[in-house]
């Protein structure tokens, strides 16, 4: 069922248009599904400014179309997850994050801020952390990613981790390099590097 939005009869206020804005990102932030995705970087090394882009463009859709429904929303989600991260989810949870995005669209537009101002709470409180993504089972690059943020990581995210190097095995001690042998006139004798 397509939940249908009253179109604005005016142009959002700089300050009403920003409070929209900023509750699209939260809404994408949250949204475990792409979290895997940006995490993975199946969208390549720029993931994390693709849902920056992703947010952006939900924003000109409302400005342009000012009918657009919560349907419209979902295609938009699932069309960007596949074409920008190669992703297809399996769990529909673009639908919640349309509603939600839907239910923030229409505070704003009556004046009210309170929801954007509650995720922008939480978020400080994170201080911008990801968050968790618990069990997501997305299908991405031809493979089936489940995440669990304790328990299990993908291949494809511990290749592109910087190595924790309290994990390394501890280094082993080198052999010191023996002292350079000089001949009668001077001259320091290069040592073979072959192994014996």
């Amino acid at each position: 069922m397509s939940t249908t939005q009253p179109a604005a009869s005016a142009a959002l206020s700089p300050e009403a248009q920003a409070k929209l804005d900023l509750g699209i990102w939260h809404c994408l932030f949250n949204w475990q599904a792409l979290t895997v995705a940006i995490q993975a970087q199946w969208g390549g090394p720029d993931s994390a400014d693709k849902r920056d882009w992703l947010a952006g463009a939900l924003s000109e859709i409302f400005e342009s179309r000012p009918e657009t429904d919560t349907e419209d929303i979902e295609v938009v989600l699932l069309q960007a997850l596949e074409d920008e991260f190669g992703a297809r989810l399996e769990d529909e949870s673009e639908v919640e994050v349309a509603r939600r995005i839907m239910e923030i669209r229409k505070e704003v537009l009556e004046g009210n801020h309170r929801t954007v101002d509650e995720l922008q709470k939480k978020w400080e409180e994170r201080k911008g952390k990801p968050i968790a993504t618990g069990n997501v089972q997305v299908t991405g690059r031809n493979q089936i990613a489940e995440w669990d943020s304790v328990d299990e990581e993908s291949d494809e995210e511990e290749e592109n981790e910087d190595v924790d190097m309290a994990d390394a095995p501890p280094l082993l001690q080198a052999k010191p390099k023996p002292a350079p042998e000089v001949d009668a006139e001077g001259f320091t004798k290069v040592a073979s590097k072959r192994r014996k």
